[in-house]
This record gives C-alpha cells, sequence and structure tokens, in this order.
C-alpha cells in the first residue's frame, strides 16, 4: 500500500510537470495582453487629466485590475517556460524577477488606485504615480531582457542609430555580413552555411538560449554538438542530425525549426548537405569543392566541370540546339520556371509550382529536346499526364516527390532512356512500379522513401540494377535512436 502511494504521488508530479510545461508555451503569446492593458491603463489616466477625456476615469479601475491580473498570469506561464531549460541563467533571472515585479506593481498600482477613487484619500496620490514610474520601467526592462533570452542580447538595440547608442553607453559594432563579391572565393561555412543558420536556427540556439545545449553562431561551437554530440558527421549528410531534422515533414514533433518558425528552403538545406557532404571543413572555399551542377545553380555560379561530370562523361551523346528566346517566354506566361542548367548551355530546367494543366504539358512539347531536368514536386499530375513525358528523351532529372501518382505512371517513364535521377518520395508507388524501372539504362538515383515499396522490392531491383542507388529513407525507430530529443 505504501509502494502504491508513492506510485501515485510520483505519476502525479510528472503529469503536472508536463501540464506546467504545456502552460508556459503559451508564455510568449499570452504576455501581450498584459502589456497592452498596461499601456492603455497610462494612456487612459493621462487623459482622463483633460476636459474632455474625464470620462475615460471610470474605467482605469476595471482595465487596470485586469492588466494586473493577466499579468500575473503571464508571470507564472513564464516561470513554467523556464523549467525546461537552455536559457542563459544570467539573463533569465533578471527577467524572471522584472517579470514578477511587473506583476507585483500593477496589482500594487490598482488597489493603490481602488483606494483612491474610492475612499477619496488623495495622500496617495504621489505613491500613485511613482508606483506607475516603477511599472513602466520594470515593464519596459522586462520586455528588453525577454527579446535578449530569445534573440539574442543586443537583439532590441543591434539597429539603434549610432548617436543614441552614444547616448545610452552602448559600444557594440554591428556586425555586417555582406554577400561575397566572388562566391567561387567564398569560404563556404562563413559565408554560405553560417548565414542560413543565423536566419533560421540561431534565434534558439546561441549563447543566451541555448535549447538542448547547442549553440550554432560559429563554427567552434557547431563543431562541439549539444547535449547529444555531434550533430554533423562529415561526408554523410543524411546520418548528420542537424540535416535530418531541418529535412524532416513539418508535421513531424522532431522537425526544426519548431512550427511557427520559418523553415529552411529546400535550396538551404541542398547548399547544407553539400557542406557536409563534401567532407564539412569549415575553411575551404567553394573553389576548392566540388558542387553538383544543381548547387551551382544555387550559388550562381556557371560550374561546366559540374555539367560535364552530370551529363557529359556519363551520356557523351547528349546533344540538343538552343531554345528560342521568344518560346521561352511564351512559357513562362503560363507560370512555366524554365532556366538554363549552365551558362551558354542549351539545356533547360522546368519546373511547375502549381496545378499541371494539360495546356502547360502542351506546351513543354516545344521544348522535350532541351529539358533535361523537370521539377513536378507537390503538383497535381495524374498518371495519364506523365504520357506526355514520354517523348522527354534528353530528360535526366525528374521530380515527382509528394504527388499521386501510381505504379500506371511509371509505364509512361520507361521510355526516358537518359533519365539518371527520379524522386519518388511520398507516392502511390508500389513494388510492381520498379518493374517500369528496370528499363532505365543510366539511372542512378532512386528515391523511394514513404512509398508502398517494400524492402524486397528494392532488393529485387538492387539486383537488377547494382549501380543504382536506392533511397528509402530513415524509418522511425532510427530516427528516435539518433535523435532522442529536439535540437
Amino acid at each position: 500500500m505504501h509502494l502504491n502511494c508513492i506510485v501515485k504521488i510520483l505519476f502525479s508530479k510528472l503529469i503536472m510537470t508536463d501540464l506546467a510545461l504545456f502552460f508556459g508555451r503559451f508564455h510568449p503569446t499570452f504576455l501581450h495582453l498584459p502589456i497592452g492593458m498596461v499601456l492603455i491603463a497610462f494612456l487612459m489616466e493621462v487623459f482622463s487629466r483633460f476636459k474632455s477625456f474625464r470620462y475615460l476615469s471610470s474605467s482605469i479601475n476595471f482595465v487596470l485590475s485586469f492588466g494586473a491580473f493577466t499579468a500575473i498570469v503571464a508571470a507564472a506561464m513564464g516561470y513554467f517556460l523556464s523549467q525546461e531549460g537552455g536559457y542563459n541563467e544570467e539573463l533569465l533571472l533578471i527577467h524572471q524577477w522584472l517579470g514578477i515585479g511587473t506583476a507585483v506593481m500593477a496589482f500594487l498600482l490598482w488597489l493603490l488606485r481602488w483606494r483612491i477613487t474610492n475612499r477619496g484619500n488623495l495622500t496617495f496620490s504621489k505613491a500613485y504615480f511613482m508606483l506607475w514610474l516603477i511599472l513602466l520601467t520594470t515593464l519596459t526592462l522586462a520586455g528588453h531582457y525577454g527579446g535578449s533570452l530569445t534573440h539574442g542580447e543586443n537583439y532590441l538595440t543591434e539597429y539603434m542609430p549610432s548617436p543614441l547608442k552614444q547616448l545610452a553607453g552602448i559600444n557594440e559594432v554591428k556586425k555586417k555580413r555582406n554577400k561575397p563579391t566572388d562566391i567561387n572565393e567564398a569560404i563556404v561555412f562563413e559565408e554560405i552555411i553560417l548565414p542560413i543558420l543565423e536566419k533560421k536556427c540561431v534565434s534558439c540556439h546561441n549563447a543566451e538560449k541555448k535549447k538542448g545545449d547547442l549553440i550554432l553562431t560559429n563554427a567552434e561551437n557547431f563543431l562541439k554538438g549539444g547535449e547529444h554530440g555531434a550533430i554533423f558527421k562529415a561526408g554523410n549528410a543524411k546520418e548528420s542530425g542537424i540535416y535530418m531534422v531541418v529535412t524532416l515533414p513539418r508535421t513531424d514533433e522532431y522537425a526544426m525549426p519548431p512550427e511557427g518558425k520559418e523553415p529552411m528552403t529546400e535550396e538551404e538545406t541542398k547548399l547544407l548537405a553539400w557542406w557536409i557532404d563534401e567532407g564539412a571543413d569549415f575553411s575551404k572555399k567553394v573553389k576548392e569543392l566540388t558542387p553538383s551542377q544543381e548547387i551551382a545553380n544555387i550559388l550562381g555560379i556557371a560550374n561546366s566541370n559540374a555539367m560535364k561530370a552530370h551529363i557529359a562523361d556519363i551520356l557523351p551523346s547528349l546533344k540538343a540546339n538552343p531554345a528560342e528566346t521568344t518560346l521561352i517566354e511564351s512559357l513562362r506566361k503560363l507560370k512555366i520556371d524554365v532556366k538554363p542548367v549552365a551558362h551558354n548551355s542549351p539545356f533547360l530546367q522546368v519546373k511547375i509550382n502549381q496545378e499541371v494543366s494539360d495546356e502547360q504539358l502542351d506546351a513543354l512539347q516545344k521544348i522535350t529536346e532541351q529539358t533535361t531536368w523537370l521539377d513536378l514536386k507537390r503538383t497535381n499530375i495524374t498518371d495519364n499526364q506523365l504520357g506526355k513525358l514520354s517523348s522527354f528523351k534528353n530528360l535526366t532529372e525528374l521530380h515527382l516527390e509528394l504527388t499521386n501518382i501510381s505504379d500506371e505512371g511509371l509505364k509512361h517513364l520507361e521510355t526516358l532512356t537518359n533519365l539518371q535521377y527520379l524522386n519518388l518520395y511520398s507516392t502511390k508507388v508500389s513494388d510492381a512500379g520498379l518493374k517500369s524501372l528496370e528499363k532505365l539504362p543510366h539511372l542512378r538515383s532512386l528515391y523511394l522513401w514513404q512509398t508502398k515499396v517494400t524492402p524486397t522490392g528494392v532488393a529485387n531491383l538492387q539486383k537488377e540494377k547494382p549501380l543504382l542507388k536506392i533511397d528509402t529513407g530513415m524509418d522511425k525507430a532510427m530516427l528516435d535512436s539518433l535523435i532522442t530529443k529536439k535540437l
């Protein structure tokens, strides 16, 4: 019986901890309510001194009492949130007591005003205005340190004009990150990867707010990793923790950055993967690495070597005549994104971002010779519409991920004999559809994550095409073993 009581108490504490953390997550949203109420009450107090606005005086007690109550609730939520950890202890302590002080001052101010208005005792008026001064001061400072906790110590002063900085005694020098004038000379981590991290990750992983004991503000801390150790595996992006969490579906509990924050773009994740796959060297420049043609396009550089490696070395007979400029413009009017794959190259990369129409696919028939990369991911492309791609003889890369295509659609791809890359992630393809892929002689990369394909089907295809690299993704059990907690 005694043991049962202990178990119940421990279980009760666990539930209360989770419940407290649940309410704590609402602190950043809820705290705006007391701030607004207190400021409105102050403005009403100021304007009520004028004859035209004296009617406001009767409402100040209610607004101030509401602000005081919600300030107390916000302070409690803030305390619950602080139990998650990962914050700069010194800043947290200052912000915590300023928040509590704001709630206390708001409550005392309401009590004092209630006494003044209900008893007509004007001797407290000086104390009343002194409390207003203290309240506005604590409110401002609490906001400053709160912003420092979540966004960095200099968040509120980063863009302050120089004269005001001097007046306030702030001597910090704003670090400006200029875009490299010559991308080939850019240090990859410092000038390409780090700016991405600063934009998408550093708000939660900095010296003041180091979630998961992880700081991503510089190379030294990136290399150090977090509470679970290293966050990357040089030479292998797909087994690197940081790459896995930024490429997970946004609905996944491990996806980073968390919901409500802007995730990395597809181009940014590809740059991160490229740098890691190339060895994750913190000092090498772009020219010292080997970007694929896709990476070269993202970086905005002409990469003739990548072009040769991607196409010419494997498919020496691949040729095309340049498409007319007027034709390209007509396709763009149909909301088809058309770009050259490299400088002075006749080959084109084509992307459709919205619903695919038969009109668009028919228009693309005019550039079947030049189209070598085609991106139709997240569109409504159907199995029947894939039949219109059978004439794209020079197509080397095809993106069909996150579409509803099935095994029937893959039959239309059997004529794409130059196809090297095919992405079928999150489609309805099964083992039966893999039979069609056996007929593609140059297929080298195939993505089958979250499809109906079985390990047996993959093994059979691998046996028929030993040079084919098949990516089936990472199952949940493996992911949980590598990431036991959010970064």
